[in-house]
């Protein structure tokens, strides 16, 4: 038990801080940054997009994947919504791809 809560430590430190962090709204830069950083739901959407993230970790899957999919969703399906409802659908598509890992 304890060699398990040790790993789940060391994956959880493994994964860089940006990928896991919520939006920074005072660095915000892009129309995307600041429509979620302007919405109360769609801030929501970034904090359960977070914690799904971390749960797909801790259930195993490889972090270095993880990122790289995450990189893909925030230029391929995040990035080109400029509308609430577009983000919160691309939102709620990658928490429950996360949830199922």
């Amino acid at each position: 038990m304890k060699g398990l809560v040790i790993c789940t430590i060391t994956l959880s430190l493994a994964v860089p801080a940006p990928v896991l962090a919520v939006l920074d709204c005072s660095r915000a830069k892009s129309s995307v940054e600041k429509l979620l950083c302007s919405n109360p739901r769609l801030a929501e959407a970034d904090e359960r997009l977070a914690l799904a993230f971390r749960g797909a970790i801790h259930r195993g899957a490889d972090p270095k994947e993880l990122m790289e999919t995450q990189r893909i969703w925030i230029h391929d399906a995040r990035d080109v919504c400029n509308d609430v409802g577009c983000l919160l659908n691309a939102y709620e598509e990658r928490i429950s791809d996360l949830d199922s890992r």
